[in-house]
């Protein structure tokens, strides 16, 4: 994969995708797969951006069952299954611990949430639910002593920026073309098909290229994609939020992670990272501004905007 050569031919494609990070990818392999002709390309590197910054989880989205989205929740442990199946190098099981403590739901109704979340997506490989007596178990000496009862479910690790590049890879190989640094500059729609001019970010050059279909993938970047390219009013506003990582040295020398959750419905993580650190996070802010300076700091005072 390199960025596109540009050249005066205008090849027309069945699919032009913007944004070169995990869906991006993710979609291009898809179609190819399908049989479609497929470009993708993205201002910078491939997982350059979110898919190389976030929690590296493949989880089916817990606390969304609080908010009864079954079907999410069940498309997503399907997926995450699907995704360990072909990808076992670099994708693995996690055991989370939830311990209970007061504040929350009561520990019955936490025990049935999770058997719907063993069951909704017909898990066949994960190891189910248990129940823990956290001054019986290792994973209670970590805590403080008022956390006595906890459960322990399952979820997954990736290697994300890699699961990001050999999506890319497999579609190149399929026969997409998988520009890196090269951006789009401008879409027009005319007539059936859209007109997209595009510009190699290492020798400056521009071309055009012409798609039947335009996916607009470009995570944090999606509203600047309909501002300032394709200029469209886009279909529902773009909120930003900005997730927070501390990574600190290791905090426990079990291989499980925590799940905590404060009373206000907050939840962050404890997860074990690279052999000797233990990452915490994530806290969600509200963000404006260029997704591409985003900290984990506060701009004034330099400390972690982190609340854990």
């Amino acid at each position: 994969m390199r960025a596109l050569a540009i050249s005066t031919a205008r090849p027309l494609y069945d699919v032009a995708i913007l944004g070169g990070g995990v869906n991006g990818c993710g979609i291009a392999r898809d179609a190819v797969g399908r049989g479609w002709s497929v470009f993708l390309c993205d201002k910078g590197d491939l997982a350059g951006a979110t898919s190389s910054a976030a929690s590296k989880l493949i989880h089916g989205g817990l606390r969304y069952l609080e908010y009864y989205q079954f079907r999410l929740v069940r498309e997503a442990l399907l997926e995450r299954e699907t995704l360990w199946r072909i990808a076992p190098h670099i994708i693995w099981p996690l055991r989370f611990v939830l311990p209970h403590h007061e504040g929350l739901r009561p520990a019955w109704l936490l025990r049935l949430g999770l058997f719907l979340y063993d069951h909704l997506g017909a898990r066949e490989l994960l190891p189910p639910t248990r129940t823990l007596r956290l001054n019986l178990d290792p994973a209670g000496a970590p805590l403080k002593p008022e956390f006595g009862v906890g459960f322990e479910y399952s979820d997954c690790w990736v290697e994300d920026s890699r699961l990001v590049v050999l999506n890319a890879r497999d579609a190149a190989n399929r026969g997409a073309v998988i520009a890196p640094r090269t951006r789009c500059i401008r879409g027009e729609r005319e007539g059936r098909v859209w007109r997209l001019t595009v510009r190699d970010e290492v020798s400056q050059e521009t071309g055009e290229i012409y798609a039947r279909t335009l996916i607009n993938a470009a995570g944090p970047w999606v509203g600047d994609i309909f501002n300032s390219v394709v200029r469209l009013n886009a279909p529902a506003s773009v909120r930003l939020v900005k997730g927070s990582h501390i990574v600190t040295e290791r905090l426990f020398e079990h291989d499980r992670c925590y799940i905590f959750q404060n009373g206000d419905g907050r939840i962050f993580f404890a997860i074990p990272y690279e052999r000797d650190f233990t990452l915490i996070g994530t806290t969600d802010l509200d963000y404006s501004g260029d997704p591409g300076v985003a900290t984990a700091l506060r701009p004034l005072d330099r400390r972690p905007a982190i609340m854990c």
